[in-house]
């Protein structure tokens, strides 16, 4: 009889600590997964206050460079690449993140909306225009119809490489009818491939039509130059860009490529200022890496916000500075 008692304890005793472990194994796989939820709970809020400090180094940057802005304007009514904004500065230590920004006008470039008014009607002569750019990089100049009927306000195919809503059947969007929003909405436009848009990139832009928005002599390049006026040569061009910057329009209105109707409808869109300008921030804290592009307006010291957009590019200058 005892020695069945004493089976019985041990059999109990065996039954308690295998119990007994299986709630330590139990506890300690609790433990641990709760510790690693912490950690990742943790690494959460870093990541999220070192993007928020990311955000308020751009927005700062962007503050700086409106007072910037407003106080070129005092200074007086001629932009050009001599100033300070358009200068380029080395990325900017903050705490424990670098911020950088780089400032253009976007008066430099042909602004894609100008081919139709403000009304949605074609403006021929910028037609044309666009049409010599095409040309001259290689690219089909039927694709300028296309992009004409995009933003157009009505539905009449625009020239032989029209495209309004039947040319859009297998795509889920019809013809906008209306001036692009941003640039990467160039892509929906029926032609318009990665290719093609790398290619305009350097000469061309997208902003809001605003009536008052001209082309910039001291800032533009020569091959925009070179699109607007058919009779200017190379010669001219490099000419025009040696004796920059200019003060006024007055002495290159007298030149025989400034003659004749088209070119003088080509002269009143040109300037000795800038009013809209792009600000590109990159901030990067920790893992944080925070790119946006900011579009400013500047009607004499007033400067307001056109847009303002998340960038996701591979940009590699402070993000190596700060984790080499």
């Amino acid at each position: 009889m005892s020695d069945c008692i004493n089976n019985s304890n041990h059999y109990e005793r065996g039954a308690a600590l295998i119990i007994v472990l299986g709630l330590v194994a139990i506890i300690s796989g609790w433990a641990t997964t709760a510790a690693f939820e912490d950690m990742l709970s943790l690494r959460r809020a870093e990541h999220g206050m070192s993007a928020a400090k990311a955000e308020m180094a751009s927005l700062s940057a962007f503050e700086l460079v409106k007072m910037s802005l407003k106080q070129d304007a005092r200074d007086g009514a001629v932009d050009n690449l001599d100033e300070d904004w358009a200068q380029t500065a080395p990325p900017f230590p903050i705490d424990d993140g670098l911020v950088e920004g780089e400032i253009k006008d976007a008066n430099r470039y042909l602004n894609l909306n100008t081919l139709i008014d403000t009304h949605g009607h074609v403006v021929v002569a910028m037609v044309a225009v666009f049409k010599r750019l095409f040309t001259a990089h290689d690219l089909n100049p039927s694709l300028v119809d296309a992009l004409v009927d995009w933003l157009d306000a009505d539905d009449i195919t625009f020239g032989p490489g029209g495209a309004e809503d039947s040319a859009y059947l297998y795509q889920p969007y019809k013809v906008k009818n209306a001036a692009l929003d941003r640039w990467r909405e160039l892509a929906m436009v029926e032609g318009f491939d990665a290719q093609t848009l790398k290619t305009l990139r350097p000469w061309v832009r997208v902003w809001p039509l605003m009536s008052g928005s001209k082309v910039n002599i001291n800032t533009v390049s020569k091959e925009v130059l070179l699109a607007m006026f058919p009779l200017m040569s190379d010669v001219d061009v490099e000419d025009i860009l040696a004796a920059r910057p200019y003060t006024t329009l007055k002495t290159l209105a007298t030149l025989a490529w400034a003659q004749g109707g088209e070119a003088q409808g080509m002269f009143s869109r040109l300037s000795v200022a800038s009013d809209v300008f792009m600000l590109r921030t990159h901030a990067v804290f920790g893992h944080a890496d925070w790119r946006e592009e900011y579009g400013l307006l500047r009607q004499g010291e007033k400067v307001t916000l056109l847009w303002r957009e998340r960038l996701f590019e591979n940009i590699q200058s402070a993000t190596a500075q700060v984790n080499p």
